[in-house]
């Protein structure tokens, strides 16, 4: 069985580029903001979220607030991606419960060993 990501994203651009990347080796669900995220997660408890930070209506950092504050998730890992690369953004999302925040554009080798490392952690 493969390992779940819960990918939110609102650019279908970026999203294309999460889906090229990881199809292969994880289960994908998608969202589109961060209510869908929310009402998703609890379902189908991912293993990882990779977390957009700047999104209509509800932004990531009150999504990573809100999963944190459910004792169900507080165990699934997420990775905050965000075009925003100060040092305060990144402070934020790891203050709001992130496991890692790396910055758009990333790198794709990067991004994926970051993803499998949050993935050995989870069964080993």
């Amino acid at each position: 069985m493969k390992d779940k990501i819960l990918i939110v994203e609102d650019n279908q651009i970026n999203l294309d580029i999460f889906v090229e990347i990881l199809e292969d080796d994880y289960d994908l669900r998608i969202a589109t903001d961060g209510e869908q995220a929310l009402d998703l997660v609890e379902d189908y408890m991912p293993d990882l979220i990779l977390l957009d930070v700047m999104m209509p209506t509800m932004d990531g950092y009150e999504v990573c607030e809100r999963i944190r504050s459910n004792n169900n998730l507080q165990n699934i890992k997420v990775i905050m991606v965000s075009a925003r690369a100060m040092e305060s953004e990144r402070k934020k999302g790891l203050d709001s419960g992130a496991n890692e925040y790396i910055t758009k554009p990333f790198d794709e080798d990067i991004l994926v060993g970051m993803v499998k490392s949050f993935m050995s952690e989870k069964t080993g």
